[in-house]
This record gives structure tokens, sequence and C-alpha cells, in this order.
């Protein structure tokens, strides 16, 4: 069984390499420079699909933070076939998960992810699905990222169509087979990755009324990984008690 992966950084100034020993990819490569980052219509997001995608991708991004060899990724073309051109042979697309995780690659803008130049495909995929690409993201999608290699697969209907609605998959002899789901705290349901040891699981929505109900639960720390919003509200209320305190102290000196 592969061990969970903690939330550890490199030490400052260390030189991190993939796990071949080679050195990470710092600047992109010729095909990542040439080939298209992203459509010219792109398909429009509800507001679902986009507040679980961008809740999933920021809470993995701060909790990874400081890793030089991860990158989080959200809504970026996966190019997988050396072949294709988008003029001369427009076979086998790329795909574009809603969030991915890449290991032992390094941490950096990409202007899309080129699974030949990065040495691997994503270690890990999310598709949010709408109702238009439900169908591709479930069935068509899937297949391809077993092709190309991808060890871990989650899949969430916000509108509950499919059943279950969350499911996650991991690599087995080149096909996904279903991970099991676990009860979690607050009532939430969740699936376990195997190789990060992050629950992907759905939780009730919060008090705002744009609160996503998908959520990433750590269990090293036994806690829900915080959204953006959930931050932001987190270092407001800091400032207000540091305001608070030094409204306080500065009424006893001039008391």
């Amino acid at each position: 069984m592969t061990e969970a992966l903690h939330d550890t950084a490199l030490p400052a100034g260390a030189m991190a390499h993939a796990a071949n020993g080679a050195a990470l990819r710092w600047s992109p490569g010729p095909d990542e420079l040439r080939l298209p980052s992203e459509a010219d219509e792109p398909v429009p997001l509800n507001t679902r699909q986009f507040v679980a995608m961008v809740d999933c991708f920021n809470s993995l991004s701060q909790h990874w933070r400081g890793r030089q060899d991860l990158f989080v990724g959200a809504d970026q073309f996966i190019h997988w076939d050396r072949d294709y051109d988008p003029c001369e042979n427009p076979a086998n697309p790329p795909v574009a998960p809603d969030v991915y995780v890449a290991l032992g690659v390094a941490n950096r803008h990409r202007r899309s992810y080129v699974v030949w130049e990065e040495g691997k495909p994503p270690d890990l995929v999310l598709e949010v699905v709408s109702p238009s690409s439900r169908r591709r993201d479930a069935v068509e999608k899937r297949t391809i990222y077993a092709k190309i290699g991808v060890p871990e697969f989650f899949l969430y209907d916000p509108e509950g169509k499919l059943q279950p609605p969350l499911a996650g998959f991991q690599l087995r002899r080149r096909q996904y087979r279903p991970l099991p789901e676990e009860a979690l705290p607050r009532g939430a349901v969740g699936v376990r990755s195997k190789l990060f040891g992050l629950y992907l699981c759905i939780k009730a929505p919060g008090p705002e009324p744009l609160d996503g109900a998908l959520r990433w639960y750590d269990p090293a720390a036994g806690e829900f990984l915080p959204t953006h919003h959930e931050l932001a509200a987190q270092k407001d209320s800091a400032e207000a008690k540091v305001a608070e305190l030094q409204a306080q102290l500065e009424k006893m000196r001039r008391g």
C-alpha cells in the first residue's frame, strides 16, 4: 500500500528532485509553449460546479503551500498524445480536469501540462460534472485517464444525477476500481485518496448562500481543509481581535 503523503515542505534553498532522481523542470518545454493552452470557446460553468472546483483547488494549494515538488492545477489542458496537432492531426485532443495534483514535478506556472515533458501523468484528477459534461466526464475522460495511467480519479455531481454523487477510483491493472465510502465527522461521507491520505467528501453547506458541499478532510489533523472564504474569515477575526487589544491597551495607557 502506498504511504499517504503528508504536508511537508522542502528546506529553504534545497534542490527539489523527481522520484527518479532527475532535477525538476522549472521552465516550460518546447511542446508546452507550442501546444494550445485553452479552447477557443470555453464551456461556461454553473455556480455549483465552479464553487466546488475553486474550493477544492484552493484548499489543496493552501495545504501543500511551500512544496517545490508538487503541483495543483485547475481547469487546464493535459496533453497526453505526442502525435496530437490541432491542425494536422486533431485526434486525441487534450483533456482539462477541473482539479489535478501531480507529485514529483516542479511547482511553477504552466500554460498546460504536457505528460511527455513532465515525465509522468498527474497522480489525481477530479471532475466536477455539469449537465452538459456528465457523460464525457464519467465515461470518456475516465477512459483517457486510465489509458495514460492517472492513479486516482474522483467524480462529483453537484446535482446528484450520478449515483453515488461522489465516487473515487484507484487504477489497478489499467482499470479503475471503486474506492469505498466512509463516514466522517459532522455527518460527512467521503472517499479516501490512498496516495495522499486525504478524504474528498460531501459536507453540509455552511451559512453562506454560495458555500460548497465538496470538501477535503485531513484525518491526521482531524479537520476539514479550510476554503479561501474560511481563511479570509479567520484573518478578519484575528485582525479584529488585535485591533480590540490595541484599543484596550491604548485606553489603559491613557487612563
